[in-house]
């Protein structure tokens, strides 16, 4: 059951006035379709800042849904969209007219004046991965971002303190960190933190909290890491948190070193004394025993896919808690898009039930697509032109953020679904 600690009541007093000011104010990683490991599919080519004038109208007329091209920061050449929040803000990065910095961006979807985008300032951000930032309904961003030192770090930002390095486990010798994403309360961040940028060294995985400090500016956050039980799991030296939720459960995966690797997923449940977490590993199958377990909503859905041994093939996954207790998880295989067998990857899940990711078709296009937890025939292509389109995220309102690619050019979108 969820326990709402006078914490958690402070940092969201305290942070709730973000996100309705924002209302006001004027890699990850993807599936190659081959080899099935994690990898960014490709930087986008960003010459190009021009919207496609046909998208909004296709997709509206194709799922009567509210469609938002959101091209580039004005004056900028590329932009990228993470998540947005349930206040219909949401988070960016991309360049700017004034300098050759990545800059963090919020962009407010409704409005008189929307899409309405706000420059935060430069970030020089961690692209290597094309890790896309992500927004709390508090408005707390997370991201990642290159350090003076020549290390990435992970950060949180907010309209009162602006960004703040989140740090890494730098007494274990792991100098990095990234943030995967943050809860909707704003209250934990999830992420990991190795020995290198790319986590091909060892890794752990890592949960940012809160507590409040007294400062002569008044109340401010401070953050402090933690690494999470791994106990169990000894041979896996690659560690990633991905999901995060707001009764504090986290999801995650991992992988050793072998030759084809193995990979695991895993939840880590709170525990009842509020002080860590225990994990509990999430089944694969028989014909694909490798699991990579992303996002997780309140409910305690876990959304991801599934790989063989061989990890040439996979399949969109969903777990589902089978106990009270959510320590029993049974599988669910997605379906392909229709006429394909390429299988694909759930990368998104709300509280409704809606997944969003991508599908291949049967020419291994890369197509955004749309699964329901409630019925698990249910499939459909989002829409959008071009051969390649990935949704990354959906909210509680359902809005759905990603890219679509024309041209050899990528274009950021959100669509709200009906």
């Amino acid at each position: 059951m969820r326990r709402i600690s006078i914490l958690v009541l402070m940092l969201f007093a305290c942070l709730a006035s973000v996100a309705w000011a924002q209302q006001t104010s004027v890699p990850r990683f993807s599936k190659h379709p081959i080899s099935g490991h994690r990898h960014w599919i490709g930087i986008p080519n960003k010459s190009d800042t021009a919207i496609h004038s046909s998208a909004g109208t296709e997709m509206a007329a194709l799922h009567h849904t509210k469609v938002w091209d959101l091209g580039t920061y004005p004056g900028g050449t590329w932009a990228d969209v993470g998540g947005a929040n349930d206040f219909g803000v949401a988070v960016a990065e991309g360049d700017t007219d004034s300098d050759s910095a990545t800059h963090l961006f919020t962009i407010q979807l409704f409005g008189p004046r929307a899409p309405q985008w706000s420059d935060l300032g430069a970030i020089n951000a961690y692209a290597g991965w094309f890790l896309w930032p992500a927004i709390a309904d508090t408005g707390t961003i997370v991201g990642s971002a290159a350090t003076d030192d020549g290390y990435v770090h992970a950060f949180a930002w907010a309209k009162k303190s602006g960004r703040i390095d989140l740090g890494a486990l730098s007494a274990l010798g792991y100098n990095f960190s990234v943030a995967e994403r943050v809860n909707k309360l704003g209250t934990l961040i999830v992420g990991w933190s190795g020995d290198s940028s790319d986590n091909s060294g060892s890794s752990l995985p890592v949960v940012w909290t809160p507590t409040m400090r007294w400062t002569p500016d008044g109340w401010m956050i401070v953050w402090k890491i933690r690494a999470l039980d791994t106990s169990g799991f000894e041979g896996f030296h690659h560690w990633m948190v991905y999901g995060v939720n707001d009764f504090g459960q986290l999801s995650g995966m991992a992988w050793d070193d072998s030759d084809p690797e193995t990979g695991i997923g895993v939840i880590w449940n709170p525990l009842s004394n509020g002080k860590g977490w225990k994990i509990v590993q999430i089944p694969g199958s028989s014909e694909y025993p490798n699991v990579e377990a992303g996002a997780i909503n309140d409910q305690g859905e876990v959304a991801g896919d599934v790989d063989s041994s061989d990890w040439n093939s996979f399949s969109a996954a969903l777990w589902k808690p089978v106990d009270r207790q959510r320590t029993v998880y049974k599988l669910v295989l997605l379906p392909s898009l229709p006429g394909s067998t390429n299988g694909g990857s759930a990368e998104g899940i709300n509280d409704a039930g809606d997944l969003v990711g991508f599908a291949f078709d049967s020419d291994w296009n890369m197509l955004a697509a749309q699964w329901s937890t409630k019925d698990p025939t249910f499939v459909r292509q989002l829409g959008f032109p071009g051969t390649l389109s990935l949704a990354n995220n959906v909210n509680d309102s359902r809005i759905v953020t990603g890219l679509y690619r024309i041209d050899d050019t990528d274009y950021a979108y959100a669509v709200q679904l009906p």
